[in-house]
């Protein structure tokens, strides 16, 4: 007759964790900005909006924004409200700006893989746009032609066409990852004072491809608006290089 075990067999259920009513909100939100509902420097709506579409207490709430606050998700800003941060951000920020700091030619590479990873976006949007992201991109559009008539197109406005675009790519991997891309070339651009796209033809061109951009999105065409982009974005490329050449020979 065989001994019996004295170590008890395993336990086929596991004991059943309650989960705070804050973990709950917080998993809701942090759903909602991984799945690109809230995105990069979007405003969460206030702890009072939450609350009442939550069912739940403005100190429930209050709770879960820390908690995604102490992840690095969110953050506060000056005056009240909460926005989505850049998950890359603070990882690539620095390092990259060093980098872009010392050799400007880092500033043309950096470019090239924007218009490499951009294109592709463009030809995910074509395909799984939606019309409210459609209407959005549409509107960045109308305010460019505004500013082409004043006379330049704002940069923060074109970043803002193009992360939409991103958006509508549906990669919140790669959307965040693109933000990262358009801080370090608008901060490469205050950084050596660069004037890029100074003339109105150079602003007319920018204009009229984002406007084939836009058009192919709206058609529902990935390879004309894969298309556009990667002719837009080598436009860019170009335009960087010459700069550099310009500066080169300044400094000779």
């Amino acid at each position: 007759m065989k001994r019996k075990s004295g170590k008890a067999p395993p336990p086929a259920f596991q004991p059943i964790h309650l989960e705070r009513v804050s973990d709950k909100i917080a998993n809701q939100l942090k759903k909602a900005i991984v799945e690109g509902v809230f995105k990069v420097g979007d405003r969460l709506p206030s702890e009072r909006e939450l609350a009442e579409q939550m069912g739940v207490s403005r100190p429930s709430v209050r709770e879960a924004i820390q908690k995604l606050d102490l992840r690095g998700l969110v953050e506060s800003i000056q005056g009240g409200g909460t926005i989505v941060r850049n998950f890359t951000e603070q990882e690539v920020g620095s390092p990259m700006q060093i980098m872009l700091g010392e050799d400007r030619r880092k500033v043309v590479e950096l470019t090239e893989v924007r218009a490499l990873m951009e294109a592709w976006a463009a030809r995910e949007a074509a395909i799984h746009r939606t019309d409210r992201e459609l209407e959005r991109i549409r509107s960045f559009l109308e305010e460019m032609e505004g500013d082409l008539e004043k006379g330049r197109i704002r940069s923060e406005l074109d970043f803002k066409f193009h992360t939409e675009i991103a958006a509508a790519a549906r990669n919140t991997i790669f959307l965040h990852l693109m933000q990262s891309i358009y801080q370090l070339i608008d901060y490469s651009i205050r950084l050596y004072r660069e004037q890029v796209f100074v003339t109105k033809q150079d602003q007319e061109t920018i204009f009229n491809h984002h406007l084939r951009i836009f058009k192919a999105i709206q058609n529902r065409d990935p390879d004309a608006a894969q298309a556009a982009m990667r002719t837009h974005l080598l436009f860019v490329v170009q335009e960087f290089k010459t700069r550099l050449s310009h500066s080169a020979a300044e400094d000779a």
